[in-house]
């Protein structure tokens, strides 16, 4: 017995790159024995070899197979393109009634420059009998000067109309021609065939790998100065352009890639080293071929998916767009599932098949935060303020996007946008806040003498110079401020560098002359940085990058 059966999207998993979808339907077998249950409407987009199916049914029920097949429609079956193409054709209306009332207008236009004429010799024939009166001349003047403005107003209205109207039906024939070139009218039939003792309903869940659908995650990041603390919202875009809408579903997220769970070999390969033995010269051709680039497809990429499925996901990444959003968002429950985080999005979800991201809540965390000022006067002016918050949202934080906003009186104030790095449990990440004007930094070159040797040393030549750093803390708070700077480090056997002071000694040095202070300013504390060296270098050597 063949049976369609009617089913719906229940649950979606998203990974990074790809989706796995199930869906339910329910059937009524009138008799026992073998069935053929139709899944109709299935999206081209999918991995025909991932179909699982498990269910219920009367006591005995057996699934025996799933297998496929293609459908075959004139257009496509989704009703987001017929609502798509009714609105084109609204528009397309609009615009010719917009280019018939123009039209009219012009018309009526020409009439009144043909009445001015008319009227202009009449009354000139009048006024030279004696039947006329100026009075005459002023009405029709005024008449036709405020009908005039009349019509030309009413036209550049309509011409507005008629740009922006213009402007929304290229919009949505480009939309169109999108939707229509991403997905073919052919769909799939999912077949289960199963066996059963009797009569009675029969649930079946159908599951199966999407393509053209992925997620990644971004956060906003609250920074609150004075409670020295960090408000991190953790969201998630996901991005899907399977063919089918996902309508409140049970929507789950992981950090799962199929397609990067591959086998190791018992061994690596050996490493071997041979003799360089040059290559035999090639026989002369009689005439050289241009080469012409072709086209390669890069293979599979997410259990089978081919190299236009990948191209599409990639350029679905690119698209993704940032909105900015005052309400909290959502929280999502985290699991580890093996090496994997999975984050279960609570309530049903909506997903349409647009290809645009669309924003859904992970959660919002506390992170105790410390804060300090650097200082890197040699790179930038000013002292940059960074938060080092510590995360302890009980979870790892994914490679994304970071919205930074400084919580202020008047509101948050945007600071900027920045790539939050894999970040593991109780880990510190690293957010710069911008220069604060109240933490002064001044750097000036305090010395520069240069000696051409003594008696013993003929044809040396040195060079002494000496660097100052003042340092002020304007805040009403003692500050923690780094402050890095470097020598210089000589790339020739024959220069030579000598520190000669430094006040007070820097905490680290580098093997490459990077130098670093930390220290506490107490509020209003002034504190200078001080350090000499001397290059020595022979007379005749062109010393490059000498101040």
């Amino acid at each position: 017995m063949k049976l369609t059966i009617q089913s719906a999207i229940t649950d979606v998993t998203v990974y990074p790159q790809g989706g796995q979808v199930t869906r339910r339907g329910t059937a009524t077998v009138d008799a026992a024995g073998e069935h053929a249950l139709d899944f109709v409407g299935l999206p081209l987009a999918l991995d025909m070899g991932s179909f699982r199916a498990t269910g219920s049914g009367p006591d005995g029920t057996r699934i025996l197979s799933v297998e496929s097949t293609q459908e075959y429609h004139d257009t496509a079956p989704e009703e987001s393109l017929a609502a798509l193409r009714d609105e084109i054709e609204r528009l397309e209306q609009a615009v010719g009634l917009l280019d018939e009332r123009d039209k009219v207008l012009a018309q009526q236009q020409q009439w009144l420059a043909t009445l001015g004429e008319q009227s202009a010799r009449s009354l000139a024939w009048g006024l030279a009998r004696g039947t006329a009166k100026p009075s005459d001349a002023s009405g029709l003047l005024s008449y036709t000067d405020e009908e005039s403005q009349r019509l030309s107003a009413a036209r550049q209205e309509l011409q507005r109309q008629r740009t922006q109207t213009a402007r929304t039906l290229d919009t949505r024939r480009r939309e169109l021609d999108r939707l229509s070139g991403a997905r073919q009218p052919d769909r799939l039939t999912a077949i289960v065939r199963i066996e059963t003792a009797g009569a009675g309903d029969v649930t079946i869940d159908l599951s199966y790998l999407v393509y053209g659908a992925q997620w990644h995650p971004r956060y906003d990041t609250r920074v609150d100065h004075a409670a020295g603390k960090v408000a991190l919202t953790h969201q998630a875009l996901v991005t899907q352009s399977t063919g089918e809408d996902w309508q409140q579903v049970a929507l789950t997220l992981s950090t799962a890639r199929p397609s990067a769970t591959v086998k190791l070999p018992d061994e690596p390969d050996p490493w071997y080293l041979d003799v360089y033995q040059p290559p035999m010269p090639r026989p002369m051709m009689a005439q050289a071929q241009p080469l012409r680039a072709s086209k390669v497809s890069n293979g599979p990429t997410f259990d089978g998916m081919s190299a236009p499925f990948a191209a599409g996901a990639a350029r679905e990444a690119e698209e993704g767009a940032v909105y900015a959003r005052a309400i909290t968002m959502a929280a999502a429950n985290v699991e580890q599932s093996g090496a994997a985080q999975v984050f279960r999005i609570g309530g049903h979800s909506d997903v349409p098949s647009d290809g645009l991201p669309h924003t859904l809540g992970i959660g919002t965390y506390d992170l105790p935060c410390r804060f300090e000022y650097m200082a890197e006067p040699v790179i930038s002016e000013g002292a940059h303020l960074r938060a080092l918050p510590r995360n302890t949202s009980g979870a790892v934080l994914l490679p994304g996007e970071l919205f930074v906003f400084h919580a202020g009186v008047a509101g948050d104030e945007y600071v900027g946008a920045t790539r939050l790095d894999l970040t593991a449990q109780d880990a510190e990440l690293t957010l710069y806040l911008g220069i604060d004007d109240n933490v002064t930094v001044k750097r000036e070159m305090v010395e520069r003498d240069t000696e051409k040797g003594n008696i013993l040393q003929t044809g040396i030549r040195r060079v002494t110079l000496g660097y100052r750093v003042t340092l002020a803390n304007r805040t009403n708070a003692t500050q923690r401020v780094i402050l890095k700077d470097r020598m210089p480090v000589p790339r020739h056997e024959r220069i030579k560098i000598k520190p000669l002071d430094f006040r007070p000694q820097p905490t680290s040095k580098t093997k490459l002359e990077q130098l670093t202070w930390e220290m506490q300013l107490a509020p209003g504390e002034e504190r200078k940085i001080e350090w000499r060296f001397t290059i020595e270098a022979p007379a005749d050597l062109n010393v490059t990058n000498m101040p």
